[in-house]
């Protein structure tokens, strides 16, 4: 592979994890979303912010038991991706937002938990056929 090769899928996962702190930034509500770490986050900005617009993440996972960290890793990043409430940024005004907030929060979280112990549950029949 040459150098010019190693430069591009450097810049690439520059770009990759740029965008993965964007979304975690957004997911968890941080008051600041680095969006100008990179072109490609620049380039998204809008499409976060704008509630009209249409976003679809396509993940890659492996169904290989060796890969098994990358590939919940790469799911809980597309949970994470999936909280992300599009749309101008408005203030919480008293608790009772506050705390129906939480509530939608926790429901997300207990449904993103399942899913991924339902993946576990999978892969691990799936290492248990392979292994016949």
């Amino acid at each position: 592979v040459g150098f010019e090769a190693k430069m591009q899928t450097a810049k690439i996962n520059q770009g990759n994890i740029a965008l993965r702190r964007v979304v975690e930034s957004i997911a968890n509500g941080d008051s600041h979303v680095p969006f100008r770490d990179s072109k490609l986050t620049m380039l998204l900005q809008d499409s976060f912010e704008d509630d009209k617009s249409k976003i679809l993440m396509i993940l890659c996972a492996s169904p290989d038991p060796k890969e098994m960290h990358k590939t919940i890793s790469t799911l809980e990043y597309g949970a994470k991706a999936k909280c992300i409430i599009r749309g101008p940024h408005t203030p919480v005004k008293d608790k009772t937002e506050d705390s129906s907030s939480a509530v939608i929060l926790g429901s997300r979280i207990a449904a993103m938990d399942q899913f991924i112990l339902k993946l576990q549950m999978e892969n691990k029949q799936r290492e248990k056929e392979c292994n016949e």
